[in-house]
């Protein structure tokens, strides 16, 4: 990370990269786990996980009322991995969109009652949450995430790369 990024920027970074990792992660998903049934009762299809993330997400967003465009949501019955990888790609940049000029300024995110800061914090909590599910689920199911996918989760300067926000 360059240093002489000012805490708005850096803490930008963080939240783009971490949103990124959910990207990463479906994408590398086995085809074959998507849609398998969960091997228990409550527990939900990790294509409706993925959804659950991003729908989650984006209410928080629009109840906010930023100044930028909210992606849609996605159906928990119908989303591919592909679609789910765009939807979160452009959610990401939403986010990111309507957190700048909020920690740039000092105010807060469109109409939200949280600060900028907190309002990014919910977002990374959130979405850790539910790539530990997708993790969990996937080896539960017999298809454990690779080595190199795991270890790739981790390299967030990587996925800041990919991203373009490096």
């Amino acid at each position: 990370m360059p240093s002489n990024l000012s805490l708005s920027a850096a803490l930008l970074r963080a939240c783009s990269a971490s949103a990124h990792v959910n990207e990463y992660l479906v994408e590398r998903l086995d085809p074959a786990v998507w849609r398998a049934k969960p091997p228990a009762p409550k527990m939900r299809p990790i294509a409706a996980i993925v959804a659950h993330l991003h729908n989650c997400g984006l209410a928080y967003l629009r109840t906010a009322k930023p100044k930028v465009t909210v992606p849609p949501d996605l159906d928990r019955h119908r989303v591919t991995q592909a679609a789910a990888v765009r939807a979160l790609a452009a959610k990401r940049r939403a986010l990111v969109a309507a957190l700048e000029p909020a920690l740039e300024r000092g105010g807060r995110v469109g109409h939200s009652k949280h600060h900028p800061v907190e309002f990014l914090t919910y977002y990374m909590v959130h979405d850790g949450h539910h790539r530990g599910q997708i993790l969990l689920q996937a080896r539960l199911l017999g298809y454990p995430i690779n080595t190199e996918t795991m270890i790739g989760m981790w390299l967030w300067t990587s996925r800041l790369k990919s991203s373009g926000a490096a």
